[in-house]
């Protein structure tokens, strides 16, 4: 499939399901587009679009891989991508952590779920998440001089970032909104598929 095409599934499979205009928002492009291009690959078997949302059928992983693994061999022939994708495991197994203990509360040795009720406690995990968001920034910058597209990763975390800074916590984890974990989650998705990875946790 051609990169635009491949750009529109990407997001498609990563969301498991989305309409156009979800689509269009993280690739910056228009739903109009976005809709057109959802018809062809529905043609082509790697889509199928009910209700005003597509999901991607069983064929779609494959020609996925197929094509990142020719559009993407500049990136995983890059020095840079790899010694900033080793330290991304590091950094990215922290994240779980911080995500976990936004989830849940020691109390007694026991783990419960955060009520959120300790101001202090929420804002000492959000200061952590923020600087491990931080430390995307080289990976995603070295992605994007490929592929300018990973840069509106960036700009969905500064967004979410943003919202979590102004009072909507939701914006954390929630798994209905673009949240901190949301993004994160599509971007590792993502970086696997571009490098030809697999998942390892």
């Amino acid at each position: 499939m051609d990169k635009p095409d491949y750009d529109v599934l990407n997001v498609l499979a990563l969301k498991k399901m989305a309409d156009a205009p979800t689509i269009a928002a993280v690739i910056a492009a228009s739903p109009a587009d976005v809709e057109k291009r959802l018809e062809s690959l529905a043609g082509a078997g790697l889509v199928v679009v009910a209700g005003g949302s597509a999901l991607p059928t069983n064929e779609a992983e494959p020609a996925l891989a197929a094509t990142a693994a020719e559009v993407y061999a500049p990136v995983r022939a890059d020095p840079e991508v790899e010694a900033l994708d080793g330290r991304f495991e590091t950094t990215n197994t922290q994240f779980l952590t911080a995500m976990s203990s936004w989830q849940q509360v020691d109390v007694g040795g026991r783990k419960v779920t955060n009520d959120h009720g300790d101001a202090e406690y929420d804002e000492k995990v959000i200061t952590r998440i923020e600087r491990l968001v931080g430390r995307l920034e080289g990976l995603v910058a070295a992605l994007a001089a490929h592929d300018a597209r990973f840069s509106t990763y960036s700009t969905r975390f500064e967004a979410a970032l943003a919202g979590i800074d102004s009072g909507d916590h939701d914006l954390v984890s929630s798994p209905m909104r673009d949240s901190v974990h949301t993004i994160w989650f599509e971007f590792h998705e993502d970086l696997l598929r571009t490098l030809g990875r697999e998942r390892t946790e």
